[in-house]
């Protein structure tokens, strides 16, 4: 199995077809805004996830299409911020069109790509950035079902008891 066939199972575990874990679209499935919204103490809500999660998803996306990222930030808590104010249903479309945008560059890059750096600055080639995007995503879908866990809203026939 080579590089792009591992990165692209990984990316389609986090995105929609269940594996190990349960996929982002089944752990946003049948959540309202309220719920998403839904903050405890200092924790970020799912909202606030979805985000972060768009913001350098599509930032390593731009990049990966050799486009320069656009956006500044300060501090990573600013990707966690809607600046947009966008509702609920388009954010989530958004994170999902992102995803499937990876998948379908991955697939078209050549092999050779994967090993060329991500970063002007270091050395770090794409197949180990796309694996870190890939744990770093994974990671949080695992917050989402946590939090859906902790205000009693996760359907556990969806995975994950």
């Amino acid at each position: 199995m080579n590089q792009k066939t591992i990165l692209l199972n990984q990316m389609a575990a986090n995105h929609n077809e269940p594996n190990w874990f349960v996929p982002v679209d089944r752990a946003l499935e049948e959540l309202t805004a309220e719920q998403a919204r839904e903050k405890t103490g200092n924790s970020n809500s799912i909202w606030e996830i979805v985000n972060h999660l768009i913001f350098w998803n599509e930032r390593y996306l731009q990049r990966f299409k050799g486009n320069s990222p656009q956006q500044k930030i300060e501090s990573n808590d600013e990707t966690f911020e809607n600046e947009n104010s966008q509702d609920w249903e388009t954010a989530k479309n958004q994170l999902f069109a992102i995803l499937t945008d990876w998948a379908s560059v991955i697939k078209e890059a050549e092999d050779s790509f994967f090993d060329i750096s991500a970063h002007e600055d270091r050395h770090d080639p794409w197949y180990s950035v796309l694996a870190n995007v890939n744990i770093h995503n994974a990671y949080h879908i695992g917050q989402i079902i946590e939090i859906r866990k902790s205000k009693g809203n996760w359907d556990s026939k969806k995975g994950v008891h």
